[in-house]
């Protein structure tokens, strides 16, 4: 059996396997290795039903002892079997880890002979990865009854450890496995959570403690494919969470993959919806505040399929509602339907500088739809409130923040730019000096000149720019100034006039904190800077190098915005033992990396362009590797082609290696 053929057959065994799309710890790139981890990780492209693959995620072989009535892999199924070697595991990973396709190893198996030979395989497989270099992401699945002594050696190598628990209860663990327990599960689990926790303690005496597990372990949950109810899942999740100190609990929907005669079928419910739903409460449960209680208990144990678990709290407490957005703490806005943590957060932040108005919330980014009847604030009709409306505040003058001087006729000043950020930060510095304020700021690509305009063409000074930009930082605080680089990034046609303002409107605020600006002007640099941070993201994902004769590795992007500044600084830490090429074809500029130096590559033809793609001749292969592994990846009974082309979007297609078949 070829490589070709294992990694189809090993991908598709383990897709019902459910991994984390972020990696939940941090790593640096070192020395004589390539690769890193970030907390956040990369999405880095999404299978047909929706599913992130941002890991390789495969099994050392699907040969295994036991005869769970829910796994395909049992003993007594009828199907292809296949192992792969530590070192075929290990080319793939570095193979598709230097090409951008994966963020780093889930590695995961049946079991051989016994449970800490498997472990032992396992281990010596992750300790051959590192040994070679590789400095990404490991996911690890640990066996059950696994020694601690193999649990420990594993928790060295890994990122993150696992430890399926599989089923609610421990009776429907043993009816569909025969052997396994809750123990077999509970006792490595333990050991995880205890040598995490040794490595915490060890690293607050010793500066360079070695590692163990960092991104800290996880378990899966299947659901559907015994009779317990949501409350019980939910119970369950909660406890090891607590107990445990588990980073995530997985839920996978159980869709029949053999003829187990032990499995019950989906309790006349849609599974996936249920699987959904589970996902919903978990997340309100960790992050939002919500008890189990909340959500479920003893007289309606099953989550409600047609809503959301947060809409349907609403609805049970209408005395809780409206919420006044302007007024209530964090903890009430999050119970809010439609309100995420960021939108939450942003509220509380943005309400300082202002009353916040309905148009405000939208801008926000939190979906009014469905908040609209569960809030109040400014902007919406009064009427629609029950009981006695709050009495609104008198209206004040607008302070002087909020008036425009506007010049007519022949005193209209037009500040000319150059397509520069640095010549934008001189034109601020201007207009502080002088202290007349432009009427517009535009690109000396212009026009006629206007009848009533008086331009002037602002210069550009390396000096003064490096000091507003250090400025800024004093006047509006690291986090703001980045967001009007970021908008200013966008290309928007206005954006110029947008940073301007809002650079006035800090330095207003801050000389008088009583007064209120504008925020129409905060609100559109947010946004504009939330969508090429978006952008940003996605490309460092979306990249897809190819090999050259030469070496190089060679992308080629087409983003919606000038992302390459944002996303310079993580490819250079994450290769830098290699030499690449990330060319945006359609702003006509790159980056090239060579030597441990970075700097901007234009190419002016389309022969440049193809001059630089002379692929090697191992490249075909790698490529037909990933399309392979893509394709086993995909669960055809969960195919989402909207949910695929939300995340995915097709613009970014003809770019892809999966999608250039």
């Amino acid at each position: 059996m070829n490589l070709a053929e294992k990694l189809a057959l090993l991908a598709e065994a383990a897709k019902y396997d459910v991994s984390c799309a972020s990696s939940g710890s941090r790593r640096g790139h070192r020395v004589r290795s390539f690769g890193n981890a970030t907390p956040s990780g990369i999405c880095h492209t999404y299978t047909e039903d929706g599913r992130c693959v941002s890991l390789l995620k495969v099994l050392y072989t699907n040969r295994c002892m036991y005869r769970c009535a829910y796994c395909v892999n049992r003993l007594d199924n009828d199907i292809p079997r296949a192992s792969f070697t530590p070192r075929e595991i290990v080319s793939l990973t570095s193979d598709f880890y230097r090409r951008n396709y994966i963020e780093g190893l889930f590695l995961s198996s049946g079991v051989v002979r016994s449970p800490d030979d498997t472990m032992e395989r396992l281990v010596h497989t992750v300790a051959l990865l590192r040994s070679e270099g590789f400095n990404g992401y490991i996911h690890l699945k640990c066996v059950p009854f696994a020694s601690r002594r193999l649990v420990l050696a594993a928790g060295r190598y890994a990122d993150r450890l696992s430890v399926n628990i599989e089923l609610p209860s421990e009776h429907s663990l043993q009816q569909l496995t025969g052997t396994k327990t809750y123990a077999s599960v509970l006792h490595p689990m333990g050991v995880i959570r205890d040598g995490i926790a040794e490595a915490r303690e060890d690293r607050k005496r010793l500066r360079h403690t070695p590692s163990f597990a960092p991104a800290g372990q996880s378990t899966q949950l299947i659901v559907g494919a015994s009779p317990e109810s949501d409350l019980e899942i939910l119970q369950l999740s909660d406890r090891l969470y607590g107990q445990n100190e588990l980073k995530r609990v997985y839920y996978s929907a159980y869709i029949p993959v053999s003829d187990g005669a032990g499995c019950s079928k989906p309790i006349d419910t849609p599974v996936l919806t249920r699987e959904n739903r589970l996902y919903q409460a978990d997340w309100l449960i960790r992050l939002y505040g919500f008890t189990v209680e909340e959500l479920v208990h003893e007289d309606t144990p099953w989550l409600d399929l047609t809503m959301d678990p947060k809409h349907a709290f609403a609805h049970r407490h209408p005395e809780l509602f409206p919420v006044d957005l302007n007024t209530a703490d964090r903890e009430m806005i999050l119970k809010v339907p439609g309100i995420g943590l960021k939108s939450a957060n942003r509220i509380v932040n943005l309400r300082t500088k202002g009353r916040l108005r309905l148009e405000h919330i939208r801008q926000l980014g939190a979906i009014v739809s469905r908040a609209r009847p569960f809030i109040h604030c400014d902007g919406l009709p009064l009427e629609q409130w029950p009981g006695k409306c709050p009495t609104p505040a008198p209206k004040s003058p607008r302070p002087d923040a909020d008036k425009k001087v506007r010049h007519t006729g022949a005193d209209r000043l037009i500040y000319e730019i150059d397509n520069s950020f640095e010549n934008l930060l001189c034109a601020i510095f201007e207009g502080h000096q002088t202290g007349r304020h432009p009427d517009a700021i535009e690109s000396s690509v212009k026009g006629q000149l206007g009848m009533f305009e008086k331009r002037q063409t602002i210069k550009s000074d390396q000096v003064i720019a490096n000091r507003v930009w250090k400025g800024l930082k004093t006047h509006m605080g690291s986090r703001n100034r980045q967001k009007v680089l970021h908008a200013y990034l966008s290309g928007h046609p206005n954006v110029e006039n947008l940073i301007y303002q809002r650079v006035v409107d800090a330095i207003t605020q801050r000389r008088n904190p009583a007064l209120r600006v504008r925020l129409a002007a905060i609100l559109q640099i947010d946004k504009l800077s939330q969508k090429v941070r978006r952008e940003a993201h996605r490309m460092k994902g979306f990249v897809r190098f190819e090999q050259t004769r030469d070496g190089r590795f060679v992308a080629l992007i087409g983003p919606r915005y000038d992302v390459l500044p944002l996303i310079r600084g993580h490819f250079e830490t994450r290769f830098a033992d290699q030499q690449w090429i990330i060319y945006d074809i359609h702003r006509g500029y790159g980056i090239g990396y060579a030597n441990h130096k970075a700097q901007t590559v234009h190419l002016e033809t389309e022969q440049d362009i193809t001059g630089i793609r002379d692929k090697d001749y191992r490249e075909e292969l790698c490529q037909s590797l990933w399309r392979c592994y893509y394709s086993a990846a995909t669960i055809d009974r969960r195919k989402n082609a909207k949910l695929h082309q939300s995340r995915l979007p097709k613009r970014y297609w003809k770019y892809l290696t999966e999608k250039r078949f």
